[in-house]
């Protein structure tokens, strides 16, 4: 006997839609730019009609957010993990894998591009820039309290507070995304493995 699929409820059914329409703006403003992206074309890509898309969304400014939220507030989780997950014993560990996740969203194309694309945006759109000021001021919030984590977890003594090393990292991050290919010296990993262990602290031993 076959079981019956559960029906989603009207809520379920407009998340699933909401998921659908950023995961589709994701891929479409890395590859074409935000300017570029139409509304009927990203609707089409992601299965839907454009009213379903102003169900969901007032702009598409309103979704590039919803973009930019989803990236910050995935790869804050992946990097709270990497430190709630070390040994108290093992502080090259932790640092290790937070340089090493940092260099790898560095190199990652599709998220350089989409750096790089709500940066010009926001450059060009003042009231864009205003609001994406807000959701990068609540992502570094979040950040913060990944090192903060990582300090108190470790019983560390920081050059700076936290919310500087936070800002830090990120001007850090946003340097290197813009230098695309340029030749190194210093591998990524170990560029931020420096200012991790000179700024938050730590000594390698």
């Amino acid at each position: 006997m076959t079981q019956t699929a559960r029906r989603l409820t009207r809520q379920e059914q407009q998340e699933q839609t909401r998921t659908r329409l950023i995961e589709a703006a994701d891929h479409m403003f890395a590859e074409g730019g935000v300017v570029a992206a139409s509304l009927r074309t990203l609707c089409e890509r992601a299965g839907f009609s454009q009213g379903a898309f102003y169900s969901n969304f007032a702009s598409k400014e309103d979704l590039l957010l919803a973009v930019l939220q989803r990236h910050i507030h995935q790869e804050v989780e992946i990097m709270r993990h990497l430190v709630s997950t070390t040994r108290r014993d093992d502080l090259d560990g932790a640092l290790d894998s937070l340089a090493r996740r940092l260099a790898e969203l560095a190199h990652d194309p599709h998220w350089s591009l989409l750096s790089v694309e709500l940066q010009l945006h926001a450059r060009r759109n003042p009231e864009f820039a205003q609001r994406s000021d807000q959701v990068k001021r609540a992502s570094l919030h979040e950040f913060t309290t990944v090192l903060e984590e990582l300090i108190a977890h470790h019983a560390l003594t920081p050059a700076l507070p936290a919310p500087d090393l936070a800002r830090g990292l990120y001007a850090l991050w946003s340097g290197l995304v813009l230098q695309g290919t340029i030749k190194e010296t210093a591998s990524r990993d170990q560029i931020f493995l420096a200012f991790l262990c000179n700024m938050i602290g730590a000594s390698r031993r």
